[in-house]
């Protein structure tokens, strides 16, 4: 019975995880996660009262994130690159700029990117970026 008790509870603590990501994913795609935190704190108690005032607009703004959603889908592709010699600062800082992360392990750059905009970033640099296909882990 406990056992049950602590599975359902990590379970619960992950699923509110995933959405506490979710939601900060959102924050980054729409660009508004750069704003100080007093600032995104007001508009989210804005957007908290008129959901409780109006319970009917909810469904309403669901559709159009929907629309939003569709609208916008992911076409960046998972990148590796790789440079043969140490790179300049400001090379780096414009791999990072386009969301690319160094791994120190394999030593390569990894992101999920824009393509054109990493091959052109990654060519001036004088490496080479390849994309990777990822596989469905099944559960």
């Amino acid at each position: 019975m406990k056992q049950e008790e602590a599975r359902l509870k990590t379970m619960q603590c992950k699923e509110r995880t995933r959405r506490l990501f979710e939601i900060g994913g959102l924050a980054v795609k729409v660009g508004i996660d750069e704003l100080p935190k007093a600032a995104l704190y007001d508009r989210f108690l804005q957007v908290a009262a008129e959901a409780k005032s109006n319970p009917k607009a909810v469904p309403l703004w669901e559709q159009a994130g929907s629309r939003y959603f569709q609208k916008e889908a992911d076409t960046r592709v998972v990148a590796i690159a790789r440079c043969p010699d140490k790179i300049a600062p400001e090379v780096s800082a414009s791999l990072r700029a386009i969301g690319f992360r160094w791994n120190r392990y394999p030593n390569q750059w990894e992101a999920k990117v824009g393509w054109a905009d990493a091959k052109k970033t990654v060519d001036a640099s004088g490496g080479m970026i390849e994309t990777v296909k990822l596989t469905p882990i099944p559960l």
